[in-house]
């Protein structure tokens, strides 16, 4: 039987009784368990949603049935080494029977459990022996609690699981990081590891981290890593990955110069007062006070991050620092000039380039560092530079941008298992709930391919740390240079891409177009991934100075070879960074808003989107191809009706405001973001709720048009969008479907285009 939640008035609740099987109420809904033949009838009263699927709970490879309110217990048990005694204290996943309220996590720790984190499927992850698990059992709000199975601990690249490999994906042969619930587990955690044949290369205790390394055949190193998922206190085992990285023309397309467009008269934004972080290889000399001309004068602060420890088994130089300057790729620097090169350079023409936000400052932090490999240590391609300065814990590296000012932080740069959120993901994610106005940018990858050679684009090959909820995920679209028609990605990537009709297309003669390489979701959780795309083939930036006089990257600029061409979805991403600069300069200048917060500017970025054809079926609000479509920031600010922050819920809450709307000629988008509690799905579910004048209701990210009203339980951000919308007064309901850990805030922006 289905369970059902029903948006019913208090009144009218009663008479849902005759219907099935109550299980909770809250303020703006209740939970039932319906026969499948009431489902229509009650459908056609209230707004109803079949919530059955959101109370699965993947363990061991099988499933909890999801459509019994209270399941048999079951205790996964394993003989692995490391397994505690029957008595002692074991990390368990707990079901509560619905949408969780605060009180049932209280009822927890009251029953004696040490929690951990929330999870999807109504659950939460906590420490407990038997006498605290059988008080949690016995909790009227607990539907399930089981072994956390040591089989869940362990990445699927590891035991065979995952998808085909991604092209390219480099894992380093042997290396594998340990992830703990807590610190006071990482010395035992360390030493049954080296008692397990393992070498324990660094513990990082503010990262919660331990990376090893693991000589042997593979049948032998993974019964070694299956062995160490059953220690006490490990929560994630997984490969150590070789991080890689992921304007005049292109700008002009999204829609940015205002000031020089006289198509976007009055705005005049140019980034003025805002500071935009980024992390990347270097940027040109290294030094501001000798620095190219584009950037003179607006250099913040810049930072070396050396060589992290984890590498010294492999290199020389264990904890070289070459410095901040630019010496091997120019990609640091030609991706600080897409965010915010002011064209100083390029003013004797032919053209002035320039990026986004030609008036913003720079805080740059330089991850790239030349790595001397020691012999025959060296992985693939025996890369001369490395991004080796990527910490485990990031935390100090956001909060050092963070610190000088920065609210825009641009990462061009990922890598790891498809699909998968990780402990990058975690924390990025983490940074932004803990400090709301920190907005992250982060390249989807350029693992999109046709390696099964059917002529179409496979999906899935998203990698971390693009597939974190809280940042602003960006893919390539294609640019509009015709000098490089030739260049096509069957020319450039025969393996990747070895049939038509992409084969022979070229990559920079259509904006309107997903770039062929361009990382597609969705995630492993089925959250939609892009967020958005910008132009990200054959894009003129700043070219650093340190570079050999013959590297030019994609290709020259023969006018000037202060710039030169480079793609990727790298490109792409700070142009998007650079665009939130003026979403933010407007929100502080045009509307008061003093510190817009990260998903205030998530929801201004997607409302004003467009979305491009030939991705998704008709009426299609996103896709993993694109996402929400391709910037548009004319779209976003001239035509914005609403932009604002809404107090935070808790389960079975919401909030209502109206807005009206005058003439019935345009498209009416509104646009619900918010920055969600870390974790590898959705761990609060907020959901947009849209009725109209005459009272038609709709809901976020159904196709356009459909007339099921149905909800989304895994994005964080919704999409209400209506050709033509009558005028009159809307209301905007945002209900708080659940918050396993809150109070959840949001924002909402509207905008008619």
């Amino acid at each position: 039987m289905p369970i059902l939640k029903i948006f019913a008035p208090r009144a009218e609740r009663a008479a849902l009784a005759k219907d099935g099987q109550l299980i909770e109420s809250y303020p703006a809904f209740v939970v039932m368990q319906v026969e499948d033949a009431a489902v229509r009838k009650l459908s056609r009263r209230h707004p109803v949603e079949d919530i059955s699927d959101q109370y699965r709970l993947p363990l061991g490879g099988g499933e909890i049935d999801p459509l019994s309110i209270k399941t048999t217990t079951v205790r996964s048990r394993s003989a692995a080494r490391g397994t505690a005694p029957d008595d002692a204290a074991h990390h368990y996943l707990v079901q509560f029977i619905g949408p969780v309220k605060p009180a049932w996590v209280n009822a927890l720790k009251t029953a004696g459990a040490v929690l951990r984190h929330p999870t999807g499927g109504f659950g939460y992850v906590v420490c407990a022996d038997a006498a605290v698990l059988e008080r949690i059992r016995a909790l009227a709000c607990v539907r399930w609690a089981g072994h956390l199975p040591h089989a869940d601990r362990v990445a699927p690249a590891i035991t065979g699981a995952a998808p085909a490999e991604l092209p390219r994906r480099r894992s380093l042969a042997g290396a594998f990081t340990v992830d703990v619930f807590a610190a006071a587990f990482l010395p035992r955690i360390a030493q049954e590891a080296e008692a397990l044949g393992f070498s324990v290369v660094s513990i990082d205790k503010p990262a919660l981290r331990i990376s090893l390394l693991a000589p042997g055949t593979a049948a032998q190193v993974r019964q070694q890593v299956q062995a160490l998922s059953a220690v006490h206190g490990v929560r994630w085992i997984g490969e150590r990955v070789l991080p890689r990285t992921s304007n005049h023309v292109a700008a002009g397309i999204i829609g940015q110069l205002f000031a020089a467009r006289p198509a976007a008269p009055g705005l005049g934004l140019t980034g003025a007062g805002e500071t935009v972080a980024v992390c990347d290889t270097g940027l040109d000399t290294g030094d501001p006070a000798n620095i190219h001309p584009d950037f003179a004068g607006r250099v913040v602060a810049v930072k070396s991050y050396p060589i992290t420890p984890y590498w010294t088994p492999w290199v020389l130089n264990p904890g070289g620092d070459d410095g901040v300057a630019d010496l091997d790729s120019g990609h640091g620097t030609h991706v600080a000039g897409s965010v915010l090169g002011n064209g100083t350079a390029s003013a004797a023409g032919p053209q002035r380039i320039q990026g986004t936000a030609p008036q913003a400052k720079l805080v740059f932090q330089a991850v790239e560092q030349q790595v001397r490999w020691r012999p025959g240590a060296a992985p693939p391609g025996n890369p001369r530079y490395l991004l080796a300065g990527i910490p485990d814990n990031l935390e100090p590296l956001f909060k050092f941008a963070y610190d000088k000012g920065a609210r825009i932080h641009s990462n061009s740069w990922g890598g790891g298992e498809a699909g998968a959120y990780d402990d990058q993901c975690r924390q990025f994610d983490d940074f932004v709930w803990r400090r709301k106005d920190m907005c992250f940018v982060i390249a989807a990858g350029n693992d999109g391919s046709d390696a099964d050679g059917d002529g179409a684009i496979n999906p899935g090959s998203v990698t971390s740390p693009g597939t974190c909820k809280n940042g602003i995920t960006v893919g390539a679209c294609e640019n509009q240079r015709a000098e490089f028609n030739s260049e096509t990605y069957g020319r450039w990537w025969p393996g990747d891409f070895p049939q038509p009709p992409i084969h022979n297309d070229p990559m920079a003669n259509n904006p309107r177009q997903v770039v062929a390489f361009s990382s597609r979701g969705p995630t492993t959780d089925g959250r939609t991934k892009p967020d958005v795309v910008a132009p990200g083939t054959f894009i003129l930036s700043t070219r650093s100075t340190r570079l050999a006089p013959n590297n030019f990257a994609w290709g020259a600029y023969p006018a000037n070879h202060a710039y030169f061409h480079m793609g990727g979805t790298s490109m792409a991403t700070p142009l998007v960074a650079g665009c939130l600069a003026l979403i933010r300069q407007h929100l502080r200048t045009a509307l008061a808003i003093a510190s817009p917060s990260a998903a205030l500017l998530k929801a201004a970025l997607i409302a004003g989107a467009e979305r491009l054809p030939g991705q998704a079926a008709s009426g299609a609000q996103l896709d993993n191809a694109q996402g929400f479509g391709r910037v548009a920031l004319e779209r976003s600010l001239r035509r914005m009706k609403l932009a604002t922050e809404g107090a935070g819920l808790s389960t079975g809450q919401s909030a209502a405001r109206t807005l009206a709307i005058s003439g019935a000629t345009r498209t009416l988008r509104i646009v619900l973001a918010y920055s969600d509690y870390p974790g590898a799905t959705l761990i609060n579910n907020l959901n947009l709720i849209v009725t109209s004048p005459e009272g038609r209701r709709y809901t976020g990210n159904q196709r356009n048009g459909a007339g099921a009203m149905v909800l989304d339980g895994r994005n964080n951000v919704e999409v209400v969008h209506i050709s033509k919308a009558k005028a009159g007064r809307w209301t905007i309901e945002v209900v708080a479907s659940n918050v396993s850990q809150g109070p959840q805030d949001y924002a909402l922006v509207a905008v008619q285009v």
